[in-house]
């Protein structure tokens, strides 16, 4: 199923003709297709919550008689034609198609990435023996001394990104540095044909020399600076050439931390006010209070530490749990369930 989803994804890229809007437009069409499957998670899970108040009556009134006290759960559940399963079943559907989708965007950026890295070799940096070597390389290392990258060939830029393989970040430089590439390489040997792997490899074996004066080119257009801290020093880069060493302006990474926590806020707001008062005398309330900044945290991390394109997709996510997270809200507030008791009363929650 990896192989159906990247063969969509590459489709789309052909077709828009940018890997940045690719992405969306293939996340977009993931999540609209589980987008039912969402709804029917939600209504069964506020179901569930509805029936909290009279699940723990009967657990009050027949606790002591455990057999007496499933059996009319069971009729609770059948005359509100509710399942505890069928909150889950929707999300165990979901899970492994997003994980699926996940990797062939890794799979997909890995390879346009190493592509693009090939290309570059194969025009700057072999001579007609086809080796590389520091001497083939001294034109391109004095264009990138000058702050030239155009020997590396067109960036598949996004926006305010000027490449989508690398973070959006100040601190990122636009091109990979050597070592970059040859972590990239160990990590996506599959991905690449075998005249690719024999070009990429022999540049990633010239890591010695060759390295050091490719990433000092790169580096030099940037100044370094260290922040005492109480234990520790923290390096800060600042950049004095922005067509070298600037790939982007962290748009990304505060978008993704910003819509977490919008997100988070809504999902808390769209339970019931009995699910919420009940939650007030729980641990979950404690949880939901870690999470509550965890998450942005962690968003704002991952997307500085990745490629501006699996940023993108992260910021529209959450963008689109924002927008889906109101309307189902809106449209179940407007059908809130009735609890049907044993007695077949109805009451409102």
């Amino acid at each position: 199923m990896t192989g159906f989803f990247e063969n969509l994804l590459i489709g789309i890229n052909q077709i828009v003709g940018n890997y940045g809007w690719a992405v969306i437009i293939f996340s977009l069409l993931i999540k609209a297709v589980l987008l039912p499957l969402d709804i029917k998670s939600r209504k069964s899970m506020r179901a569930m919550t509805a029936l909290n108040p009279k699940m723990e009556e009967l657990k009050k009134r027949y606790g002591n008689d455990q057999e007496k006290f499933n059996r009319k759960m069971g009729e609770l559940y059948k005359k509100n034609k509710v399942s505890p399963l069928s909150g889950c079943l929707p999300m165990l559907i979901q899970l492994p198609v997003l994980f699926i989708m996940f990797a062939a965007m890794r799979n997909i950026a890995a390879e346009l990435q190493l592509t693009q890295m090939y290309d570059w070799i194969k025009a700057n940096l072999m001579d007609a023996g086809e080796f590389i070597s520091l001497e083939n390389a001294q034109p391109l290392l004095d264009a990138l001394r000058n702050g030239d990258i155009s020997s590396f060939g067109a960036t598949d830029g996004w926006l305010w990104v000027k490449n989508v393989f690398q973070p959006d970040s100040f601190s990122k430089t636009i091109i990979p540095t050597m070592q970059e590439l040859s972590t990239l390489l160990t990590q996506s040997k599959k991905v690449i044909s075998a005249e690719m792997m024999e070009v990429l490899s022999q540049y990633a074996a010239n890591t010695g020399e060759l390295a050091a004066n490719v990433d000092a080119a790169i580096a030099a257009h940037c100044d370094y600076f260290t922040f005492n801290l109480l234990f520790t020093m923290l390096p800060i880069k600042i950049p004095t050439n922005w067509s070298v060493y600037v790939n982007g302006c962290l748009i990304l990474p505060v978008l993704a931390g910003v819509t977490q926590v919008l997100q988070t806020k809504l999902m808390n707001a769209g339970g019931s006010k009995a699910s919420a008062a009940a939650a007030e005398n729980t641990q979950s309330a404690a949880n939901g209070k870690f999470m509550k900044w965890f998450f942005p945290i962690f968003s704002v991390w991952i997307c500085l530490s990745s490629t501006a394109a699996f940023a993108a997709y992260w910021v529209f996510v959450n963008v689109w749990s924002i927008v889906t997270n109101f309307a189902i809200n809106k449209y179940l507030d407007a059908k809130a369930p009735q609890i049907v008791d044993d007695e077949k009363e109805a009451i409102q929650p």
